[in-house]
C-alpha cells in the first residue's frame, strides 16, 4: 500500500524503463505519490544533478508495484531531500 507524500524509491527491474520514459537519473530520485489513482499514483520525482541543482518533475505517473519505501539509512541524501521539502507538510496528517 502506498502513503501519500512519503518517499520511495523505484524498483531496480525498472530502473530502465522509468530512465527512459521520463528521462530521469532513475537510480537517484526520491518519488513522493501526492494523489492515490487506483493501482496507480500521481507523483512528485526530485533529484540532485551533475551539477549540484535540484532538478523536480511534477504529476509522473508510477505503478505502485513499482515503488519502495526510501530507506533513509541506505538513502540519506534522497531521505534528506524529500525531508526538506514534504516532511513539514506531513506532519500535521499523521497526528
Amino acid at each position: 500500500m502506498i502513503v501519500l507524500n512519503k518517499p520511495y524509491i523505484i524498483i531496480p527491474t525498472r530502473l530502465k524503463r522509468y530512465a527512459a520514459h521520463y528521462n530521469i537519473p532513475a537510480a537517484d530520485v526520491v518519488v513522493v505519490p501526492l494523489k492515490a489513482l487506483g493501482t496507480e499514483s500521481s507523483c512528485d520525482v526530485r533529484w540532485e544533478d551533475q551539477n549540484g541543482e535540484l532538478q523536480v518533475l511534477q504529476n509522473l505517473m508510477f505503478s505502485n508495484e513499482n515503488l519502495v519505501p526510501l530507506n533513509p539509512l541506505l538513502n540519506k541524501k534522497l531521505y534528506e531531500l524529500w525531508s526538506h521539502y514534504y516532511q513539514t507538510e506531513a506532519q500535521p496528517n499523521e497526528q
